[in-house]
Parts: structure tokens; C-alpha cells; sequence
């Protein structure tokens, strides 16, 4: 069944609607959780934190506008605060003088996600055009100018710029499939 069709019978409160969606996205909620959750939940932690996800989906089914991003983006980014805000509940509550520790845990966390945040940006450059990464990786990475790519590799600069164009609307919506706004990478 198609996802608009299954979120307009989840807003009518259709718990079928509701199984297929858990059915069709259950093994990759459940994933973004663990991976979110960063190996420190435990299996049961991370099946909680996936129910979850589909429970807040069900309770906010009528406020979802799939014009704004789609239905797996949503659950995207419900199933990731959820496995953070468990993540945040297993950290010890500190005394004020040792109040430095809970900002060695924020650098980690931060830290966890920059990492996290690369590794898909890196899966997801494998969804460009052989030409189109080269130049994304040489204007981004090694901080080539526009005129430098055209002129190494035989292009027209306005070339250059459509395709940069191109692949980041390639990106933008990969992320998003992933459940990442790409202002959160930025």
C-alpha cells in the first residue's frame, strides 16, 4: 500500500494501517535506534525505544504533512530522540564539582554523532554520478575553486555548478530517506 494512502488510514485511527507501517518499517526503526543509541542500549531498551516510535507516529498521525518530508524521514527522527533521550537517562546524575564530566559525555555524544553523520554522508556519495562525486569531493573536500575543476577536468564553470547543484539535491534527499535533515550536517 502506498504511504500516503496508509498515513491517511492511520489519521482515520486504522491500527492496520499502523501493523503495515510497523511491518514495513520495524526492522529499520529498529536499527536507526541502535545505531543512534550508539552501543550503549540493550536489546530491550532499543525494542522499547522502536515501539516507541511507532507510538508517537500513531499519536501525532493527524500533524504529519508528508509535503515536508517523507513518512520514513519522520520516523527517522522520532526513532533517533528516542534512542537519545534514553541514552541521556543512563548517565548518572553528577555533583556540582564534578560538573566537567558531564561535558566530557556532551563532547563524546557530539563526537558519536559527527561520526555517525559521516559515515552515511560517505554511503550517500556513493548515489552520485562518477563525475558529479569528483567534482563534490574536489569542491568540498579539497576546497577547489569552481574555475580549478572546470578547468582540470575539460568542463564549462557553469557545468561545474549544475552538477554541484545536482548532487546536492541527490544528497539532500538521501539524507532525508535516512532520517537526517541536512541542516543537521552542515
Amino acid at each position: 500500500m502506498e504511504k500516503e494512502t496508509l498515513l491517511v488510514q492511520l489519521q482515520k485511527r486504522d491500527e492496520a494501517a499502523l501493523e503495515e507501517l510497523i511491518e514495513q518499517y520495524g526492522g529499520w526503526v529498529t536499527a536507526t535506534v541502535r545505531a543512534a543509541g550508539a552501543g550503549l542500549l540493550e536489546a530491550p531498551d532499543v525494542e522499547e525505544a522502536a515501539a516507541e516510535t511507532f507510538l508517537k507516529l500513531w499519536n501525532a498521525a493527524s500533524n504529519i504533512d508528508l509535503a515536508k518530508g517523507s513518512l520514513k524521514s519522520y520516523l527517522g527522527a522520532v526513532a533517533r530522540n528516542e534512542a537519545r533521550s534514553r541514552v541521556r537517562a543512563l548517565r548518572p546524575v553528577l555533583p556540582m564539582e564534578e560538573d566537567f564530566l558531564s561535558q566530557a559525555d556532551e563532547q563524546l555524544q557530539q563526537h558519536l554523532e559527527r561520526k555517525e553523520q559521516s559515515a552515511i554522508i560517505r554511503k550517500t556519495l556513493d548515489f552520485l554520478e562518477p563525475v558529479t562525486k569528483e567534482i563534490f569531493l574536489r569542491y568540498y573536500y579539497q576546497r577547489q575553486k569552481v574555475a580549478e575543476i572546470a578547468e582540470e577536468l575539460g568542463m564549462n564553470p557553469s557545468t561545474v555548478k549544475s552538477r554541484l547543484a545536482r548532487g546536492r539535491d541527490v544528497l539532500r534527499r538521501a539524507l532525508q530517506e535516512r532520517g537526517i535533515s541536512h541542516e543537521d550536517v552542515v
